[in-house]
């Protein structure tokens, strides 16, 4: 009975001490992972979407159609785009229009030209594509294992956003809805 009063004192206190409260706490963004899913884009059939958020900001984007062969009817694919959260970042124009939370984050992706690749199999096309700046909201649901995104402002001909050429941004729930589901 002795010993189990000692344990019973003494692990929580070495557990107490061994807990150096100086680390820093890291906290891995909800955007990190891989993510399959549709998007409508107005046409007779949805597109299918993959992207792959990096911890290091890279993001692989595609969308595509594939017919019954499994070939591409068309395929918009960019290797090796930029993304940011910017829900805490003052200079990004997104900042402060719409608010965000842990399951709700405003997210910025760089403008790159030429950074894709448009394909038709179908049509035996392939030509390099470029990538406006996006300013969007993922919006996760609580486990964080499904994202619908939707993009507040797509300025055209690699421009940043601003008030002008996001007019009617506020309606920004009305836009494309990207539904997708995490595989990792």
């Amino acid at each position: 009975m002795k010993n189990l009063f000692i344990i019973a004192m003494v692990l929580p206190l070495i557990l107490f001490i061994s807990c150096d409260s100086d680390e820093e706490t890291v906290i891995i963004s909800t955007m990190i992972g891989t993510f399959e899913g549709t998007v409508d884009l107005g046409g007779e059939l949805p597109y299918n979407t993959y992207a792959k958020a990096s911890e290091n900001g890279n993001l692989e984007w595609d969308i595509y159609l594939k017919n019954d062969e499994g070939q591409y009817i068309e395929r918009y694919y960019w290797p090796n785009l930029t993304w940011e959260d910017v829900s805490n970042n003052p200079n990004n124009w997104l900042y402060g229009k719409i608010e965000s939370s842990d399951l709700k984050l405003l997210i910025y992706t760089a403008g790159a030209e030429n950074s894709g690749i448009y394909t038709s199999e179908v049509d035996s096309m392939e030509f390099p594509i470029g990538w406006n700046h996006h300013y969007s909201v993922f919006e996760f649901n609580e486990d964080k294992t499904s994202v619908v995104t939707r993009n507040v402002c797509v300025p055209q001909e690699l421009q940043l956003a601003n008030d002008s050429l996001c007019q009617g941004w506020e309606n920004w729930e009305l836009g494309s809805q990207f539904v997708s589901t995490r595989v990792d």
